[in-house]
């Protein structure tokens, strides 16, 4: 008996993929995996600015803890007012509308928790008479710091990434709060709080960071910062904290952690193909493209010759935008584009203080002193910084950047 060919059998054996993946996709109809609203700091993300481990902690403390992605104002139809909605960090704050909704709830007695993002925590409520805004220069130099060791000022002082530092960075500030087991703690903030009428829970130096009014028959907690609530915040300690600013709202018994903000605050491009709304429409999508690839994975006849179009300059989008910036004669853009690729390849932020580590084994591949090479950084980071750069002086420290760069790769470098 005639055994069938290789290929044959290969293709019968397909086949059998092409029906496994149209068994999983046909019970996406009935169940659908779960996702996160697509933040990177929201209850669904494990990252280290995510709050994941805070909402576990509710989870654990508490009689009831539950995530709300529908609109606030259905949320807000379904509540008791024996329970507190936490708003922590959203991804964009609630409109006039929902405002309206919320202040409405707390005044018949519901509990009210919102922290400000700290990317942009600027937000106004004015039937409160609270706002919660960026602190000034004064305030930032003003903020106690977090003590620190001899050895870890040198090392902050030493890092190279401190020159790319913006204004509204966060800072570690040492904070004294109301609560008795949580006297003082490291308070992660770049704004402050304004209340003329709200009770001080947390406040940094001679700004208030955290503030408690009463509403009606309810109460709304604010805080100028989500960081609190984190998941690096959790490991570092900060989990009595961040549950006592929960807990001066009421007392913990039901919480619902609002994610319906991030979610409709984050880009969905692609999202937005799994909501419930279009999700059915999206796999009868992918079904059809699954049984398209399936037909055209069987030949039918012979192979058609391929058209081979004429090749093209695969760098002349490179060539036009180094025309351009020839043109210009200006090589700051270039330069501090280079220069802040180059800190991130060699993970200089990780190596606070200790920069020696990664910049010892590439002064001993160029046989130069680490100090100049320090220091020849710390110099390209300065000029980079500058209004203009001369074009000749750019090449020049491109140049010897370069071959630092290519000393940092040992597999890559070759000593001449």
């Amino acid at each position: 008996m005639n055994q069938p060919s290789r290929k044959k059998r290969e293709r019968r054996n397909a086949g059998w993929f092409w029906l496994a993946a149209l068994c999983l996709l046909l019970p996406l109809h009935l169940w659908f995996p779960e996702f996160g609203t697509g933040a990177l700091d929201d209850s669904y993300s494990s990252s280290a600015s995510g709050k994941k481990a805070f909402y576990l902690l509710l989870d654990h403390e508490s009689f009831q803890t539950e995530r709300n992605r529908t609109p606030l104002s259905v949320l807000l139809q379904t509540l008791d007012y024996d329970e507190t909605v936490c708003i922590l960090g959203p991804a964009r704050y609630p409109s006039p509308l929902e405002w309206s909704s919320l202040l409405a709830w707390v005044e018949e007695g519901g509990r009210l928790v919102i922290s400000a993002n700290p990317k942009h925590p600027q937000f106004q409520v004015e039937p409160l008479e609270l706002s919660v805004e960026y602190l000034d220069e004064v305030e930032r130099e003003n903020m106690p710091r977090v003590e620190k060791k001899e050895d870890d000022e040198d090392k902050e002082e030493s890092d190279l990434s401190l020159l790319m530092k913006g204004e509204h960075d966060l800072i570690e500030a040492q904070a004294s709060t109301v609560f008795p087991d949580v006297p003082s703690l490291v308070w992660d903030t770049n704004a402050r709080v304004t209340s003329a009428t709200g009770q001080a829970l947390v406040t940094a130096g001679e700004t208030q960071q955290a503030v408690r009014l009463h509403h009606g028959l309810g109460t709304v907690v604010v805080s100028a910062s989500s960081e609190i609530f984190s998941n690096q915040s959790m490991v570092d300690g900060g989990s009595v904290a961040a549950f006592r600013l929960i807990e001066a709202a009421g007392p913990p018994e039901y919480f619902v952690v609002d994610e319906s903000l991030n979610a409709s605050g984050t880009s969905k491009v692609v999202a937005l193909l799994i909501d419930p709304t279009f999700r059915p429409l999206t796999i009868q999508l992918l079904i059809t493209l699954l049984i398209f690839g399936w037909w055209r994975s069987n030949r039918f006849g012979p192979i058609l010759s391929s058209h081979i179009l004429p090749r093209h300059n695969i760098v002349s989008h490179t060539d036009n935008v180094g025309n351009l910036h020839y043109k210009k004669a200006n090589g700051r853009a270039l330069l501090f584009a280079y220069i802040k690729q180059l800190f991130s390849e060699l993970n200089l932020r990780h190596f606070r203080g200790e920069e020696h580590r990664v910049l010892d084994p590439i002064a001993r591949r160029l046989d130069e002193d680490p100090k100049q090479i320090k220091r020849f950084l710390k110099k390209a980071a300065q000029i980079a910084k500058s209004k203009k750069v001369n074009r000749h002086q750019m090449g020049e420290l491109i140049r010897k950047l370069s071959k630092i760069r290519q000393a940092a790769s040992p597999g890559k470098y070759q000593k001449k």
